[in-house]
């Protein structure tokens, strides 16, 4: 995270930002850390009618109409003219899709709140043209399956479902590096940058880093999902750490079950594999903790969810996971 992204953030926050920029997880004393928060955390109680939860967000009818190729790239000439310190940024670029690439580099880049309503509205108009183009995937029953939980490999920001959960850093405002290879990254890439704003209120209310294991929940604005359920998972700092680590991922599970239950409008939810990215879980320890923690949760509380879509990105993921969930289907 650049110098002045946190700008606007709480003082506690702002004091803390090359802690909260590297991803670091802060942990609550009543799951294990060793720091003390002075603020209590904030349930989505006490954020719900701030960002708006209960609303549906639909982009309007103007926004729905498809634009035409010369459109749309007057469009993002227009946005990179606007959001650039360049004015004449937009200029220089000799492609249609090196000027996208450079939208989505400033757009990733900017702080929270920055940006003003006619310019969203304009951000949201090429972001719905974007929607309706790219391919989406209804929540998957033909792949391995075990009850209630299913086994999905592919991109999550398509997934027709009516949350999923974004794998987050402490800071909870997404990622600010531009083609970095965290989920943070996609999800906050396609739902656009009212993603990041609503998580900056959720955070200044807060006013501290968000712990390892607990949950926040947001709408999914331009993503095929309703809600976008946000868990910080334990960053993997060692063997000796392991157990600690170990009970911190499951409660991400749980809190995002828990959370998403709460809300009493979501049926199918999808998990990414958290932690085992850059926080950097080994991924057959983190599976069958997954697995378990969901299936456990799902044992004590009957009929509450339709589908759980553990969801994979590489082959060698959905290799653990096949395992794993067929030990749990004959189990």
């Amino acid at each position: 995270m650049r110098q002045g992204v946190t700008q606007g953030l709480s003082p506690w926050i702002h004091q803390n930002r090359k802690t909260a920029a590297k991803g670091l997880a802060w942990s609550h004393p009543q799951i294990g850390g060793q720091n003390r928060f002075v603020t209590p955390l904030v349930d989505f109680e006490d954020y719900r009618a701030l960002i708006q939860l209960d609303t549906p967000w639909r982009a309007t009818p103007t926004q729905h109409q498809r634009l035409a190729p010369s459109d749309r790239q007057a469009l993002v000439q227009q946005l990179l003219q606007e959001l650039s310190a360049d004015r004449d940024a937009g200029d220089a670029i000799d492609t249609p899709e090196r000027a996208r690439l450079r939208l989505y580099s400033l757009l990733i880049q900017r702080p929270p709140d920055t940006i003003s309503q006619p310019i969203l509205l304009e951000i949201d108009r090429l972001l719905a043209d974007e929607a309706q183009e790219r391919t989406t995937h209804a929540v998957p029953k033909a792949q391995c399956s075990a009850g209630a939980l299913h086994l999905w490999r592919g991109d999550i920001t398509t997934l027709r479902c009516d949350a999923i959960v974004n794998a987050a850093n402490s800071a909870l405002l997404g990622c600010f590096r531009p083609n970095h290879p965290c989920i943070d990254n996609a999800i906050h890439a396609i739902a656009g940058p009212r993603l990041r704003d609503d998580c900056h209120q959720i955070m200044q209310l807060q006013e501290h880093p968000e712990p390892t294991g607990i949950a926040k929940i947001t709408r999914a604005y331009h993503l095929p999902a309703r809600f976008v359920l946000h868990t910080v998972g334990p960053i993997h700092r060692g063997d000796d750490q392991l157990a600690k680590e170990s009970r911190l991922l499951s409660n991400s599970y749980k809190a995002c079950l828990d959370l998403a239950n709460r809300l009493g409008d979501i049926r199918s939810l999808a998990f990414c594999c958290i932690s085992t990215g850059v926080f950097g879980f080994p991924a057959e320890l983190a599976c069958p903790i997954a697995v378990r923690s969901v299936r456990n949760w799902l044992d004590s509380h009957q009929h509450c969810f339709e589908s759980i879509i553990f969801n994979v990105f590489s082959r060698r993921d959905e290799s653990l996971y096949e395992q794993v969930l067929e030990g749990h289907r004959h189990g």
